[in-house]
C-alpha cells in the first residue's frame, strides 16, 4: 500500500507515522508514505497559497491551482489516476466496510484541507471519495488522515503480526468486541467468567457473540440494527463445502454454514427474517438431480436479502433449460420471501472472495 499525503504541514504525518505499529510497517516496507507539501508547488515568491473567498466571510480558502500542481506530481509519478480522498467532515463518516474497500487499493491519495476550505473547482476535478472521520471539526486534515492510513493499514499484509485480528475486530459484524481478560484469574475481588475458563471453544465463541450483542445494544443500538446473521446454505460436489465456508468466514465472523447435501438438514424448515443475510450456492449438480428444487423449499424469509452463487454456465449460459431452471429458483424464493439482491458465478468466490464479500456487505 502507498499513501502520498497533499499537506501543507508533512511534518505532523512524518512525526506520526514513523512510531509503533505504523513505524514499524514503514521499516518492513509494508506500507509506504510520501507526504507532499502544497507549499512547494505555489506560484507565489511566498510561497503563499490561500486567498480571500469570492462573496466575503470569515478566513482564507485554499486555492486551486497550487493543489492542482502538488496532485498533478503525484498522479504522473504513480502513472495513473489514482483514487484521491478528500478529508473533510462534509461527507460520509468512514466504517469498517470502507476501510477494507479502500485496503484493496495500490495506491491512496489524501488531501488535507485547512483554513475554511478548499477552492471547490479542484476537488471536482480531482477527488474520488469524500470522507469524514466524524461528526465534529478539526484545525485541518492531517489528523484525519493519520486516522485513515493507520485505520487502513490493519488490512495490509504484514502489518499486524496476527491477521485474523485485522478481520475479526469491532464493527466487522456491526457489533462490538466482546470483552476481555487476562491474568491474575482474580483482580480486586473480580473473577473472569468461568465460560473462558473451560476450555469449551464453541461454548466460549458462543458466549462471545452473546457478549457482543448485549455490550452492541447498550452502546451502539445504532450498529445492531444494520447487524446481520449470516447463513451460507450450498448444494452440490464436496468443493462447495470449502466454497461456502471461505465465502461465510469472510462475510462474518459468526457466519452460519448449512450442507443441504445432508438429506436430515435438507427436510429441517428453516425461518429468516429481515436481520437475517441467506447466501445460497449451487453448482451444475442443480441441473442433474430433479430434487434440488425441493432443496430450498423448507426455507422461509421475511423481507430477507438472498444473495445467489449458480454455477458459472448459469449464470453466463444462453440455454433455454439453464434459464428456466434459474427462473425457478428465483420465483420460488421470491415467494417465499426472500429480496434475491444479485446472483453471482461461483467462480468469483475463488478469484475475489474478499471483494465479492464486501461489496455483499455494501449492498
Amino acid at each position: 500500500m502507498n499513501y502520498h499525503v497533499l499537506t501543507l504541514f508533512p511534518e505532523m504525518i512524518d512525526r506520526a507515522a514513523h512510531t509503533s505499529i505504523l513505524g514499524r510497517a514503514l521499516k518492513n516496507g509494508c506500507i509506504h508514505l510520501e507526504t507532499t507539501n502544497i507549499r512547494d508547488y505555489s506560484a507565489d515568491k511566498h510561497m503563499r497559497v490561500d486567498d480571500y473567498p469570492y462573496g466575503g466571510g470569515a478566513g482564507m480558502v485554499i486555492e486551486a491551482e497550487p493543489l492542482y500542481r502538488a496532485y498533478s506530481a503525484v498522479k504522473n509519478k504513480i502513472g495513473h489516476k489514482p483514487r484521491t480522498i478528500y478529508l473533510t467532515p462534509q461527507a460520509k463518516v468512514l466504517n469498517q466496510t470502507m476501510v477494507e474497500e479502500l485496503a484493496l487499493e495500490e495506491d491512496l491519495v489524501m488531501i488535507c484541507g485547512h483554513y475554511e476550505g478548499i477552492d471547490e473547482r479542484v476537488l471536482d476535478e480531482v477527488v474520488t471519495d469524500y470522507i469524514s472521520i466524524g461528526d465534529y471539526v478539526l484545525t485541518g486534515g492531517e489528523l484525519g488522515a493519520m486516522v485513515l492510513i493507520d485505520a487502513v493499514s490493519r488490512f495490509v499484509p504484514g502489518v499486524l503480526s496476527n491477521e485474523e485480528s485485522a478481520q475479526f475486530e469491532s464493527l466487522q459484524d456491526n457489533l462490538l468486541e466482546y470483552p476481555h481478560y487476562t491474568r491474575p484469574e482474580i483482580w480486586h475481588e473480580k473473577k473472569v467468567p468461568e465460560i473462558l475458563l473451560s476450555g469449551d471453544h464453541k461454548k466460549i465463541e458462543e458466549w462471545r457473540h452473546e457478549r457482543s450483542i448485549e455490550r452492541t445494544k447498550e452502546r451502539r443500538p445504532d450498529l445492531l440494527r444494520q447487524s446481520m446473521k449470516v447463513h451460507c446454505a450450498f448444494y452440490g460436489k464436496d468443493a462447495l463445502r470449502e466454497m461456502a465456508g471461505k465465502l461465510c468466514q469472510t462475510l462474518s465472523q459468526y457466519g452460519e454454514v448449512i450442507d443441504f447435501n445432508r438429506k436430515k438438514l435438507r427436510k429441517q424448515k428453516y425461518y429468516f427474517d429481515s436481520q437475517d443475510l441467506v447466501v445460497l450456492l449451487a453448482d451444475e449438480q442443480f441441473e442433474k438431480d430433479a430434487g434440488v428444487p425441493e432443496t430450498f423449499t423448507n426455507i422461509y424469509g421475511k423481507d430477507t436479502p438472498c444473495f445467489i452463487f449458480w454455477s458459472d454456465s448459469f449464470v453466463h449460459g444462453i440455454e433455454s433449460e439453464q434459464t428456466k431452471q434459474t427462473d425457478k429458483i428465483q420465483r420460488l424464493l421470491d415467494k417465499r420471501g426472500f429480496l434475491i439482491k444479485k446472483i453471482y458465478p461461483l467462480s468469483t468466490i475463488e478469484s475475489s472472495c474478499k471483494e465479492t464479500a464486501l461489496e455483499i456487505r455494501k449492498i
